[in-house]
């Protein structure tokens, strides 16, 4: 777990190191609409790798997986409320894999990322699926590897800054800002074996729920937030999503690099682990 802990501050630096400038305020629910799905495409799941199974028991994965996605609308939202942020365009994922084969073309994974603090910021992600290879069972004499996968992710992030506008009476209130987001849903994977590499592609259907929640020293100050006046909202968007990947494998080490679209926004991954 210290491990874990470790690999999630390295790939959550990027976030750390601007999470001071991040600040929002005179946030819509067409705004926080926005926000949910960019958080949402950052956190969908992905493993990033192909539709080939493990082998049945005894197969087994593990390694790391980090990516960034592109967050034009929170930075725009950011930068709204300060000009001068150094706030960057981009959100950052990753966490620990581990993939474990059964008997039929079964796969279980799970995507592990350990709660931190740093600063005034927390995170936290988990993530489980079940993955289906259907060419291990039937259409054995197909040219491609075909799979299916169902699975679940949640994560949270918290921050802290001051909100000073009308609601607070234009004076410096400290707030605390916690978003929640979950996400599940299924994908259909098509790979073909060359060598030592194997693309792949992915179409998928995900459904989603953010819930956004802001605790402040001042009764009212969410006012300026939400067009509800209540501490919480939640937002539950649903998109299509596509996946293009390329998994390499040397012996017991591989690689994985993918693209993926979807709520709007794109993201760029890798994977470094190791198959057994």
């Amino acid at each position: 777990m210290r491990l874990l802990q470790w690999i999630a501050v390295l790939v959550l630096f990027p976030t750390l190191a601007s999470a001071a400038s991040l600040s929002l305020s005179q946030i819509t629910s067409t705004d926080y609409e926005k926000l949910v799905k960019e958080f949402s495409g950052n956190f969908a799941y992905s493993t990033l790798t192909p539709a080939s199974s493990l082998g049945g028991f005894g197969g087994f994965e593990f390694g790391v997986v980090a990516g960034q996605t592109r967050a034009k609308e929170l930075h725009s939202l950011v930068k709204r409320n300060d000009p001068n942020t150094t706030f960057k365009d981009k959100l950052y994922h990753g966490g620990a894999l581990l993939r474990v084969g059964a008997p039929y073309g079964l796969t279980g994974e799970l995507l592990i990322f350990p709660k931190i603090t740093v600063s005034n910021l927390d995170a936290k992600q988990y993530g489980g699926a079940a993955m289906w290879t259907i060419t291990d069972v039937y259409f054995t004499d197909l040219p491609v590897t075909l799979a299916t996968k169902l699975f679940y992710t949640s994560a949270e992030i918290g921050y802290s800054q001051t909100i000073n506008n009308a609601s607070t009476g234009n004076t410096s209130v400290n707030a605390r800002v916690e978003f929640e987001n979950t996400l599940w849903g299924a994908q259909a994977l098509v790979s073909r074996k060359f060598s030592i590499v194997e693309p792949y592609l992915g179409f998928g259907y995900l459904r989603a729920k953010g819930k956004l929640t802001i605790a402040a020293t001042v009764p009212g100050v969410l006012a300026s937030f939400f067009t509800d006046n209540s501490l919480s909202q939640e937002a539950k968007p649903n998109t299509f999503q596509f996946l293009a990947g390329l998994d390499a494998r040397l012996a017991f080490f591989s690689l994985g690099a993918e693209y993926q679209r979807a709520f709007g926004t794109t993201s760029l991954s890798g994977r470094i682990s190791f198959r057994f």
